[in-house]
């Protein structure tokens, strides 16, 4: 058995077609086929089920896909540390931000990287969080900011920092004139809600709407945090939100972040599973750490707890 066997394994059981597969890897769809064909003989198993539409797990394929990742992960992870560390990394890194971490974070992330690598070229892409999965596991992101919770399983996940989830809205606004809302309150609250209806934050409002016991009333949903902050300083309505996308205006008194009681969002950097990655996407991954760990002992980023282990 050969690492390189489990890495077309991991892309073809990632993929779920061969085809698709063979193009991620920079293979001919022949030689993929060889090489799994010769890992399920010498396993004596079979790992996938060959299908018209493309391929499917076997329970050996399952069980053999949760080791293969995490060998894969380590291979990975040996072999950055043994890279030679002086030169200048170069190439491009593709980063993946929701839109709220982008205007937050992307512009002193970038201006950082900069600095420290001139060699290396930044793209970054904005989506939600359920995109961002989709475009790390297709090889479009090299590396994500995902809003938690989220598997575990599925990525190379490097927890940054926890933030509680705050109704915001217009300075003197009664309602908020507290030090924390309970879950409860918030059915005599008309809300603007941000994100997808799928995202973390609406799953993480579901989840206190359940424990509640209570509907909340919806008054607007938007996809962004720009434009939430827009309604709520024009009076329209509270946002639920985390106080950081609002921190201008927060910290010039416009609006009031007052957390939601037992309510917080993690934020995690997310990497590809079983996919080496350059020097570049290492170092920076490495920066990116850091970047986080500054904004939150600054103050940058409002409200947030560190959660990156020195």
């Amino acid at each position: 058995m050969e690492l390189r066997q489990l890495r077309y394994f991991a892309a073809v059981s990632r993929h779920r077609h061969f085809g698709r597969a063979a193009l991620d890897l920079r293979v001919a769809q022949p030689a993929l086929s060889r090489q799994i064909a010769k890992l399920e003989g010498e396993l004596g198993v079979r790992l996938l089920d060959r299908h018209a539409r493309g391929v499917s797990l076997t329970a050996e394929g399952e069980v053999l896909l949760a080791r293969a990742e995490a060998l894969l992960a380590e291979a990975e992870a040996l072999a950055t540390e043994a890279r030679p560390q002086s030169g200048d990394p170069q190439g491009t890194v593709t980063l993946g931000f929701s839109p709220s971490i982008a205007e937050l974070f992307g512009g002193r992330f970038a201006a950082l990287s900069l600095r420290r690598f001139p060699r290396v070229r930044l793209r970054i892409m904005t989506a939600a969080s359920p995109m961002l999965e989709a475009w790390i596991h297709e090889g479009r992101v090299d590396i994500a900011i995902l809003n938690g919770p989220t598997d575990p399983s599925r990525f190379l996940l490097t927890p940054l920092l926890e933030e509680p989830v705050c109704l915001i809205g217009l300075h003197d606004d009664p309602r908020l004139a507290r030090a924390a809302v309970e879950p409860a309150a918030l059915a005599d609250i008309p809300l603007v809600l941000t994100g997808p209806p799928d995202g973390p934050m609406q799953r993480v409002l579901v989840a206190a709407q359940a424990q509640a016991g209570q509907a909340f009333t919806v008054l607007a949903q938007v996809d962004t945090a720009a434009v939430g902050r827009q309604l709520a300083l024009a009076g329209v309505g509270p946002m639920v939100d985390v106080a950081a996308v609002a921190r201008a205006e927060v910290t010039a008194g416009r609006l009031a972040a007052v957390p939601i009681a037992g309510l917080k969002i993690q934020r995690y950097m997310a990497r590809a599973k079983g996919r080496a990655g350059s020097d570049a996407v290492a170092r920076l991954a490495s920066l990116m750490r850091d970047c986080v760990g500054e904004m939150v002992s600054d103050g940058a980023w409002l409200n947030a707890r560190s959660l990156v282990q020195a």
